[in-house]
């Protein structure tokens, strides 16, 4: 049996007012259309179609008992009949509610309230959403799943899948949702715009880059989540914007704040590579130790993910920081620690065996044997154009540059090994790859 025997517009917004739902969540509720739920608003006097009635009934047979009570008031203080409104174990309303013939209901009931009217409303407030918490975690899921493809998959294809699920948190966050609910999102947006921020900087796009990286920090600030996966981001686009000493400082704060995590060991190596660009051995040394000490309490991970932070990964920063200090021997040293890691049987990730190659190669240039560095770089020329970010190409760079040193020129194949290499790069900058391959 229906409810209620006759619904009038005014009738189901008074429904949707118990609920303490928008037009969209109460459509969605009924399953009826917006532009339905807001006509009733705007014209209290029409009659909802017939099935619309049927699906106003069921809701209201399925309402807790504190809605119907909360309804049965707005009906009364709108002068409709509150005894339309059946519900089994539900308080008797005639007790607290005038009935509508009596001629002082209208004029009493707006002024009067339940005495749990306002518990009721406060626990609506959170526990009343547009939103399924399944929703949120599947959005979730799919942020950690796009950065467990980070090291596998094009910078550009990756990028065409993590910018519309961050469009989708951005519609999510303008419902109504829980505060829990906004946090959750919050986080979640957070690593969506770090992420962005990382493949945008390996896409030499740095300037964007920076704005997702900021936009990704103020999100992990207002959800009290970790910074420092958007710290990480951004010391590195600041790195590649050659602001060196913003690059340090912001990978400082972020050890400092992040957890035991392998983001911790990459934030203490990036300070190192930035301090040894600027010259200081001696703070650069100090990190590289710090990064090695983080890295014995942080328990393995996929290696695979954005966020990982390897032997391997170690060895390239490692690499690095010997580079700009001209050491060439701790080069070879941290190439033969990630090859150790890759014959142990650690994930081969194509960007990092790349920049390990290359720097195997320049330490041979270092050492004075330009046959030993065509030998690391011969195989890294076979990389797909899609797998040349710009940490690869920085690489191939600054070796060919090396390799034009006029003490090359009588070297067998070398012109020729820099004329591939400016080839190389000069592919990985027009990328005809498309989301779509």
């Amino acid at each position: 049996m229906p409810v209620v025997l006759s619904w009038t517009s005014r009738d189901a917004d008074l429904l949707r007012q118990s609920l303490h739902m928008t037009n969209e969540s109460f459509a969605e509720f009924l399953g009826v259309g917006v532009r339905t739920v807001a006509s009733w608003r705007k014209r209290p006097e029409i009659i909802p179609e017939p099935a619309n009635q049927d699906a106003l009934d069921t809701a209201l047979e399925r309402a807790p008992d504190r809605v119907k009570a909360k309804f049965a008031l707005l009906l009364a203080e709108h002068g409709e009949r509150t005894d339309r409104v059946d519900s089994p174990g539900m308080p008797d309303l005639r007790a607290v509610v005038p009935a509508a013939s009596s001629p002082t209901a209208t004029q009493a009931i707006p002024r009067q309230r339940l005495p749990a009217d306002d518990i009721d409303d406060l626990l609506a407030h959170v526990t009343v959403t547009s939103i399924g918490e399944d929703a949120i975690q599947q959005i979730g899921q799919a942020a950690i799943c796009l950065a467990e493809s980070h090291t596998q998959a094009p910078a550009r294809r990756l990028l065409s899948q993590v910018m519309p699920l961050h469009q989708r948190v951005r519609s999510l966050l303008g419902g109504r949702l829980r505060l829990s609910q906004q946090r959750e999102l919050y986080r979640v947006e957070s690593l969506l715009l770090s992420h962005a921020c990382l493949l945008l900087g390996d896409l030499n796009e740095n300037d964007l880059a920076e704005r997702y990286g900021m936009a990704g920090l103020a999100f992990a600030r207002e959800a009290g989540s970790d910074q420092a996966v958007a710290m990480t981001v951004l010391a590195k686009t600041f790195r590649w914007q050659k602001r060196l000493t913003e690059s340090m400082d912001m990978a400082r704060r972020g050890f400092a704040c992040s957890p035991a995590a392998p983001i911790r060991v990459q934030l203490a190596s990036q300070e190192a590579n930035a301090a040894a660009l600027l010259g200081d051995a001696a703070r650069a040394r100090e990190a590289l130790a710090r990064a090695e000490r983080a890295a014995e309490s942080v328990p393995p991970d996929s290696g695979l993910s954005a966020w990982s932070f390897p032997v391997t990964r170690r060895a390239v920063f490692a690499q690095s920081v010997a580079t700009q200090l001209g050491d060439p021997d701790a080069m070879l040293e941290a190439a033969s620690a990630a090859d150790a890691a890759w014959t142990a049987g650690a994930p081969r990730v194509p960007a990092t065996w790349a920049q390990i190659r290359v720097g195997a190669g320049i330490a041979h240039l270092l050492n004075g044997s330009p046959d030993g560095a065509a030998a690391e770089v011969e195989p890294v020329l076979a990389l797909p154009p899609g797998m040349r970010v710009a940490t690869v190409t920085a690489y191939t760079e600054r070796l060919r540059r090396r390799l034009e040193h006029p003490r090359y020129n009588r070297a067998a194949g070398i012109g020729d090994l820099a004329d591939r290499l400016a080839q190389f790069n000069a592919d990985a900058l027009s990328d005809p790859e498309s989301p779509e391959d």
